[in-house]
């Protein structure tokens, strides 16, 4: 064989290596459907039969696979006759093929069925000889049903606090700023909250054993208010270094029934003290913050202004959060459980992230208020997966397609904010293979101007002051229903 006609073979020109492959995965494979039942989690359990026949040629090519590598007694590696090799390995071969038919046959399947899969498929069992053929028992994890209607969407109603941008507003902005600019020195004055401070820590369970994986030493924070029990970081404050805090703990116990409590002892020395330092608001913090800026009321100006920007926003937000509450009543169905999951995953994964650039991890903090953030995140994905899916289903009842105009004036946006020309933004998205994810971004923003625009909005006028009560007292009704549940 030429140079130019082997490079065609292994290219798929004459029929084979490339053109196989694509023909597999177009194969039609006969099977029965044995059994079928949805389970929970949005799931489906379903057992598949093959004849023979079905799986004679991958099975073949299993075995044919194994010869070239199996070494068996008397025979050079690849020289076993394939008659010996199959004697001894039709088992493993016709599970290995079983396995191997589990995407194609999972494709047939929930084709047939009209099924959207959300997960890899799970194979649970399987069976195979020659006499009596195969059966394959695999689990997929699918979209629910969910059904929008008129009557769903019927008369949504939301509420909505319109935040003056007053004093107040700006001022809390520019001392979150300073907030974020903080150094921390060493200092021989006793902790305040909000400090950092180099501490031992030492746990130690009822009966006296050390919890070595809530133990720390030298270990530097300035974030103990959300890394210790509540009651051991306020013991802390006051302290100095040098000084050592003792006391019992009365925490939830991993694993047991909700209720089952036991006292832990916390021994706590204070190792170094250093005082959180915030840079003084004047021109030169503001030209620190942007360079644009030449004076202090160049930077309450341009806060002002972003703030205006970033009120809108969180009107947006909070009036889809309202009617997505409602539409979250009105619709019951089975969330899928590793969708959940994955999306729990993603938030401690994000937070871990965000907390490495403070040098802190989350293998660090107290195992308890790991425990309680990580049932919060889980608590939160289940909201914002039922959120997902109903934007999804909502968007096919409503058929929202972006047309070209909207293309080109989300385009145009995103051209502003990073300082390209539009047709620059789009060949780097298709370059990227970003340009899928940017139609669905669109398709669900417009999902969601459909939806507000079927609801009825009434908005409530506060004072920055007024709406920060409002928010602290929703986040301790949200922490207690937590622990409620």
């Amino acid at each position: 064989m030429t140079e130019l006609a082997e490079k065609k073979k292994n290219q798929g020109g004459d029929g084979s290596t490339l053109q196989a492959v694509l023909e597999k995965k177009s194969e039609v494979i006969a099977y029965e459907v044995v059994e079928e039942e949805k389970i929970p989690g949005s799931r489906v359990r379903f057992k598949l039969k093959l004849t023979e026949e079905a799986i004679a040629s991958r099975l073949e090519e299993t075995i044919n696979e194994f010869s070239k590598s199996i070494r068996l007694p008397g025979f050079r590696p690849g020289k076993a006759p394939k008659t010996l090799v199959r004697r001894q390995y039709e088992n493993a071969a016709r599970e290995e093929t079983l396995k191997r038919m589990v995407a194609r046959l999972t494709e047939l399947f929930t084709a047939d069925r009209k099924y959207e899969t959300l997960s890899q498929p799970y194979l649970l069992a399987w069976t195979s000889s020659r006499e009596a053929g195969s059966t394959i028992e695999l689990a997929i994890e699918v979209q629910p049903e969910i059904v929008i209607n008129d009557e769903i969407l019927a008369d949504l109603k939301a509420e909505a606090h319109r935040v003056a941008i007053d004093e107040d507003y700006v001022n809390q902005s520019l001392e979150t700023m300073r907030e974020r600019a903080a150094t921390f020195e060493p200092t021989e004055e006793a902790y305040r909250a909000k400090d950092g401070m180099l501490l031992n820590c030492t746990v130690t369970s009822p009966a006296g054993d050390v919890i070595s994986d809530r133990c720390a030493s030298d270990y530097y924070t300035v974030r103990i208010e959300e890394e210790m029990p509540e009651a051991v970081a306020a013991a802390l404050v006051g302290k100095k270094k040098g000084d050592k805090v003792e006391l019992d703990v009365v925490e939830d116990v991993e694993g047991a029934p909700a209720g089952t409590v036991e006292t832990v002892h916390y021994a706590v020395e204070v190792l170094e003290v250093k005082a959180r330092v915030l840079p003084t608001l004047d021109d030169e913090f503001a030209k620190d913050v942007n360079e644009a800026h030449q004076s202090l009321e160049d930077l309450r100006k341009a806060t002002r202004e972003g703030a205006s920007s970033s009120e809108e926003t969180r009107q947006r937000e909070e009036v889809l959060g309202g009617i997505l509450s409602v539409l979250r009543s009105r619709l019951d169905f089975d969330l899928p459980r590793a969708l959940v999951e994955n999306t729990t995953q993603q938030s401690v994964m994000d937070t871990e992230k965000r907390l490495n650039q403070y040098g802190i991890s989350l293998r660090q903090m107290d195992e308890s208020i790991v425990r309680s953030y990580a049932a919060r995140m889980r608590e939160q994905a289940k909201v914002n997966v039922k959120n997902a899916l109903i934007l999804r289903a909502l968007s096919k009842h409503l058929n929202v397609t972006p047309t070209e105009a909207q293309i080109e004036e989300s385009l145009e946006s995103l051209s502003k904010r990073t300082g390209r020309k539009a047709l620059a933004v789009r060949a780097q998205l298709e370059k990227n293979k970003q340009w899928d994810q940017f139609i669905q971004d669109l398709t669900m923003k417009l999902t969601n101007d459909a939806l507000i625009a079927k609801a009825a909005v009434s908005y409530k006028d506060v004072s920055f002051a007024e709406f920060s009560v409002i928010q602290r007292k929703a986040q301790e009704e949200q922490a207690a229903n937590l622990r409620l549940g």
